[in-house]
């Protein structure tokens, strides 16, 4: 009988060889659906009970969630905790996107080091000139939700105390001033070691030790500098980063006045939003139009890419892209905004753009326009984090979190993209996963952002 062993002769790497010539067709297939219908792993509103209060459910969802106080606790426990040590944050300045980065970062520098922190508060830019962030000081809540962060720190890592200085009272002098060595561990700074936690921490109790002022029996206050995306958040356990960015929430006020630019803009343009859905499928596009005049001053708008014209087209463009036709724009420039409304209107086939200018009631209206000028962007940060699709400007550190964010929501829905494939496919594009894209080249942030920013 004759036997046929010319299969079983064949060498293995021609098995694995057809193997992936099998496979590479479906996994592309798979890559571009997941891409293209972002929304699969979010529960269909039509399996659910419509909602009976929109802004309540509205303001009981997050895109960062849920709240895991244990995955911090893992982290926190790690700590050698010292409750003569109080670190205070010095001279965090700018809008959402710089604060945001400043206090994480000096939250997770004190979470190393065991020490207890002094409430931040930061800079507060000038009314008549928004160039000038160092116009006043400002208080945390100014941003953030103040009840939340005390009660999530407090759950999530007790060791570390909270103090707040009360008008009347005298502040303890403050030993020095630490700049924290970085925690970059995809950098290495000089020929030293690379950036761990270990090296940190020698770092930190060399530069305590030879202060004139430090006492190891006595109250240790330092005033730690303000960094900016200087801790490798991608080296940290996925749990902890995920829920340590959400100690930070926005002002209460702030996001009630957002819950109803939403719910106003679902009812005026009859478009369907579940309140419940983090990110809404198909119902409008998110524009941050960077224009302002501290923009103009600082040159950005005089790169390749980034002017209004730019700005617009690629915005326009996207939304249309994905069959969308409601936009709200984000801006501080008004006269800027006019120029878009009628630049999109006329746009064949048009786009019809708002703001939340137009979406508030009179007696809101007013509130939003007694907050201050970063105040009323925290409406926008918080509707377009939550927009269907996001457009925004590469040198802006506001439209990084927004995009970041909502990055992270991809990642938790097991979305298959890669956002920072549009480096090397597209000229003017730094950030595309799909849900959010960045316009715009910069290569300080396209460096500094991927690993440092917290989601």
């Amino acid at each position: 009988m004759y036997l046929d062993t010319s299969v079983e002769n064949r060498h293995p790497a021609l098995y694995a060889a057809f193997l992936c010539v099998t496979l590479l067709p479906l996994y592309f297939v798979s890559w571009q659906y997941h891409t293209r219908y972002p929304y699969s792993r979010q529960p269909a509103s039509s399996s659910r009970p419509p909602s009976t209060d929109f802004v309540a459910d509205w303001l009981n969802t997050h895109v960062v969630e849920p709240f895991n106080p244990s995955a911090i606790s893992a982290y926190c426990n790690q700590s050698e905790w010292n409750p003569n040590l109080i670190f205070r944050l010095d001279n965090a300045n700018g809008g959402i996107g710089n604060v945001r980065g400043n206090i994480l970062d000096f939250l997770f520098f004190a979470l190393e080091a065991g020490a207890s922190i002094m409430l931040p508060d930061m800079a507060s830019r000038s009314d008549s000139d928004i160039s000038n962030v160092w116009g006043g000081r400002a208080a945390f809540d100014l941003y953030f939700d103040e009840t939340w962060f005390l009660d999530a720190l407090r759950e999530s890592c007790p060791q570390m105390e909270v103090y707040k200085a009360k008008d009347d009272q005298r502040m303890a002098e403050a030993i020095g001033k630490y700049l924290p060595k970085s925690r970059r561990m995809d950098e290495k700074t000089g020929d030293g070691p690379l950036n761990t936690k270990v090296a940190y921490l020698e770092h930190f109790t060399q530069w305590l030790t030879n202060q004139s002022g430090y006492h190891t029996d006595g109250l240790a206050l330092v005033n730690t500098e303000r960094t900016l995306w200087a801790v490798d958040t991608r080296s940290l356990p996925q749990g902890f980063r995920h829920s340590f960015s959400q100690l930070l929430r926005v002002n209460p006020t702030v996001r009630h006045l957002a819950a109803l630019v939403v719910q106003n803009l679902a009812t005026k343009h009859e478009v369907e939003i579940d309140p419940r859905d983090s990110i809404p499928a198909n119902a409008f596009f998110g524009a941050h139009l960077r224009t302002e005049v501290d923009a103009r001053n600082a040159g950005w708008l005089n790169e390749p890419g980034s002017n209004f014209s730019a700005q617009t087209d690629a915005y326009i463009e996207s939304a249309l892209e994905h069959n969308i036709r409601i936009m709200y724009v984000a801006t501080g420039d008004a006269a800027d905004l006019a120029r878009f409304k009628l630049k999109a209107a006329t746009h064949l086939p048009a786009v019809n753009l708002t703001s939340k200018l137009d979406l508030l009631p009179p007696h809101d209206l007013e509130m939003l326009k007694s907050l201050t000028w970063d105040q009323q962007a925290l409406v926008d940060y918080e509707v377009l984090q939550r927009c269907s699709i996001f457009g925004g400007f590469v040198k802006s550190s506001f439209s990084y979190n927004i995009a970041m964010t909502r990055s992270e929501w991809s990642d938790e829905m097991r979305r298959v993209a890669d956002p920072w494939l549009a480096l090397h496919t597209e000229e003017s594009v730094a950030f595309d996963d799909g849900l959010s894209r960045i316009i715009g080249r910069d290569g300080w942030h396209e460096h500094r952002i991927p690993r440092g920013m917290w989601p």
